[in-house]
């Protein structure tokens, strides 16, 4: 058990029952636990107080903080960081709370911590621990970063991938000048990283480019005021509406202020998607599992691109602009 892996345990064994993925959910706790051990952060796990369950805390300089551990087959929802959040209201002022999850979460569920008074919880998701499990970071980096994160951006999620990949991006940006022209492109949720890798690969495009969750629909205008703070000069950020239009305005005024390439679509990344591909290949698919953003991906693969970018004059400038620089 000491030498499992979280790496060992993302497939299932064929013959995987109820039982296998609750012991799965408890080695994830297991190997939690021994990254924290590993970088003397003294971690306490299964903690009890009178009428509540907490996963667990740690420690990181000279500060404690309290953990939860879940590995679901769907993206976390807004009720299991609400549950978590009440547990660390509760608790000594100023007191954080770290959630780690190996199913991501909802774009909903981040944006729902966006509403509160106060943010006191911050996010790791599934890409977050396999960059510590490859040792690509520390995990006492890592929560620095995300640490830092939210205090100044008010940002509860901050991929790591995201963070690693701007690192190299800025240190370019302090070596060679062409580099600049590399463009950071932000979606709203992991979900939708996928979905826009497979559209992009459509496309005959000379420039580099990284592209950036955000977390939530929400958090789209602090995450690209980190880039443009970090020296990125090309950044896209790719929205969709948000049901409150005085929010959207808001949104995109805060985008436009810093003279981000907005990409404002009508629909969600699917809905989109789904305009662009015949009506035999969405009957074909209707019934296939759309979990995790895949009925989006198979979309951005199958869609008609010529259509998609008569329609949408500001996909088609991001495009061109990808296209028309060679590094």
């Amino acid at each position: 058990m000491a030498d499992l892996t979280l790496s060992d345990l993302l497939t299932p064994p064929t013959s995987a029952d109820p039982k296998w993925f609750r012991s799965r959910g408890r080695s994830f706790e297991r190997v939690l636990n021994q990254f924290l051990l590993n970088e003397e952060m003294e971690p306490h796990t299964s903690i009890r107080p009178k009428g509540e369950e907490i996963d667990g805390s740690f420690i990181l300089d000279d500060r404690y903080f309290l953990l939860e551990a879940k590995w679901h087959k769907d993206p976390i929802p807004a009720s299991d960081l609400y549950a978590f959040k009440g547990k660390v209201d509760g608790k000594l002022v100023g007191t954080i709370g770290v959630f780690f999850s190996m199913s991501d979460y909802s774009t909903e569920a981040v944006d729902a911590l966006l509403k509160g008074k106060e943010l006191n919880i911050i996010l790791f998701g599934l890409n977050d621990l396999l960059s510590i499990e490859n040792k690509k970071i520390t995990m006492r980096e890592s929560l620095k970063i995300k640490l830092r994160s939210a205090a100044t951006y008010g940002l509860p999620f901050y991929s790591i991938e995201s963070y690693l990949s701007n690192v190299i991006t800025s240190t370019k940006l302090g070596k060679d000048q062409h580099s600049k022209r590399a463009w950071s492109i932000i979606v709203e949720g992991e979900e939708d990283v996928g979905t826009i890798k497979a559209l992009l690969s459509r496309f005959d495009i000379n420039s580099g480019f990284t592209i950036f969750p955000a977390g939530g629909q929400l958090s789209v205008p602090s995450l690209s005021a980190q880039l443009v703070s970090t020296g990125n000069t090309n950044v896209a950020a790719i929205v969709t509406p948000i049901k409150d239009p005085k929010v959207q305005s808001k949104q995109i005024a805060e985008l436009e202020s810093l003279e981000v390439e907005i990409i404002n679509l009508p629909a969600t990344l699917e809905d989109w998607l789904d305009n662009y591909v015949t009506t035999e290949y969405h009957n074909s698919v209707f019934f296939t599992s759309s979990s995790n953003g895949k009925m989006a991906r198979r979309y951005a693969r199958n869609a008609n691109i010529d259509m998609l970018l008569s329609n949408n004059p500001l996909f088609n400038n991001l495009i061109n602009k990808l296209k028309s620089i060679k590094l």
